[in-house]
């Protein structure tokens, strides 16, 4: 339930056009890509890169190379590296940004990157579903960046034009001590302003225009990295209390999804999750990879882009499927 709250930071000055470019030049974007990416990524990579090239930031593609493992290895179809190589290649031709293919597979990085992020050395570089744990923690370390933004490749966003909250989340950062990272907001907006969070708790800061959380999500994010950087070490947490002896007996113990441990962290700390409740632009995630999502795909995507949506999407992030293919074949 929303609850409203005052704000209760520290405010600096606000940024002139001159100052925001500056701060643009100094952050680090990812982009995570994956074998199982391949079906979608044709239609959902160049919106994201024409969104982000709004507000200047250069692009980095990681292609995590490694074997698939845990939930998302098993239930996902996996391209052959090859041929996913071939698809960024030619989004490449119209689009601006660097491909690196990353490899979980060197166990000295591996150990080094754990220690700065959990205190100790584990050995695991992926959660137990699968997700990259070691290429998480590496996009904090590879840069010596202001912020650090981030997509997972099947992100979708309705951006209106002239407007990036990728920019205006850089703005509240600066202005707010009390924030560590921020998204525009989950889902349309509804007229009451209100949010389908399930059991997730946050607050409406009416006065700063913002929803805050004190969760996290790694599928998209904009981070104030130094921020960031004074959570850790973070506490690793285990799928059981059996995982930390399989860590270091055998180096393959069960460790939850980076996002969880670093809910954790924020949850701990002063520091707040923002959402811009700027109508102007919000963001959905497609969890379904059915038939039905891959033939929908370009016209949920044309449709997000130009601010349209089934009613029973307002306020939620995950995309309702079956309220899109009711909305597209004319039941609006």
């Amino acid at each position: 339930m929303a609850t409203a709250t005052p704000s209760s930071s520290t405010k600096g000055h606000c940024l002139n056009h001159v100052e925001l470019n500056k701060i643009l030049a100094k952050v680090s974007c990812f982009i995570f890509v994956a074998r199982s990416d391949a079906t979608y990524l044709p239609e959902t990579l160049p919106r994201l890169c024409q969104m982000i090239a709004k507000a200047n930031c250069k692009v980095e593609i990681v292609l995590d190379t490694t074997p698939p493992k845990g939930v998302l290895g098993k239930s996902l179809a996996q391209a052959q590296l090859s041929d996913i190589t071939a698809i960024l290649e030619t989004i490449q031709k119209d689009h601006s940004f660097e491909i690196e293919h990353f490899s979980s597979d060197h166990p000295k990085e591996t150990r080094h990157l754990s220690k700065l992020h959990f205190g100790k050395p584990y050995r695991e570089t992926h959660c137990f579903r699968g997700y990259p744990l070691l290429g998480s923690i590496r996009q904090f370390h590879k840069d010596d960046s202001d912020y650090v933004l981030h997509f997972d490749s099947d992100m979708l966003f309705h951006e209106a034009e002239g407007f990036s909250w990728i920019e205006s989340g850089i703005e509240l950062m600066e202005e707010h001590d009390d924030i560590v990272c921020v998204l525009p907001r989950g889902g349309p907006p509804a007229s009451n302003d209100s949010l389908f969070q399930g059991t997730t708790d946050y607050k409406i800061d009416q006065e700063r225009g913002i929803y805050l959380f004190k969760n996290f999500t790694s599928r998209h994010y904009l981070v104030h990295r130094k921020r960031f950087l004074e959570l850790l070490p973070m506490k690793p947490i285990w799928l059981s209390w059996r995982e930390p002896i399989k860590s270091m007996l055998l180096g393959n113990g069960k460790m939850l999804c980076w996002e969880t441990i670093v809910e954790n962290a924020i949850s701990k700390s002063k520091y707040w999750r923002a959402d811009l409740m700027n109508e102007k632009a919000w963001s959905l995630h497609p969890g379904d990879r059915s038939t039905l999502f891959h033939d929908l795909l370009p016209e949920i995507t044309s449709l997000v882009k130009k601010g349209l949506f089934p009613e029973n999407q307002v306020g939620h992030f995950d995309l309702r499927l079956d309220d899109w293919a009711k909305f597209i074949h004319g039941e609006r």
